[in-house]
């Protein structure tokens, strides 16, 4: 069961990272990486999901206005 939590937490961090990066168009740096990490960390399954689909919205609203 724990495994899986982990497997979730980093597909959802990938997944994190991948939107941030496209977002701001260019590769995030290492400090940016664990920033990030360190903001998610304490954040639990349901709360990742939030700010994962909050983070899409926001590139999709980016997107359409652009």
């Amino acid at each position: 069961m724990d495994e899986l939590k982990t497997q979730d937490r980093e597909n959802t961090m990938r997944e994190i990272y991948s939107i941030l990066e496209g977002g701001l168009q260019r590769e995030m740096h290492k400090s940016e990486y664990k920033l990030v990490s360190e903001w998610i960390s304490g954040f639990n399954m349901e709360e990742r999901a939030t700010i994962l689909n909050m983070l899409k919205e926001l590139t999709n609203k980016h997107i359409r206005i652009d």
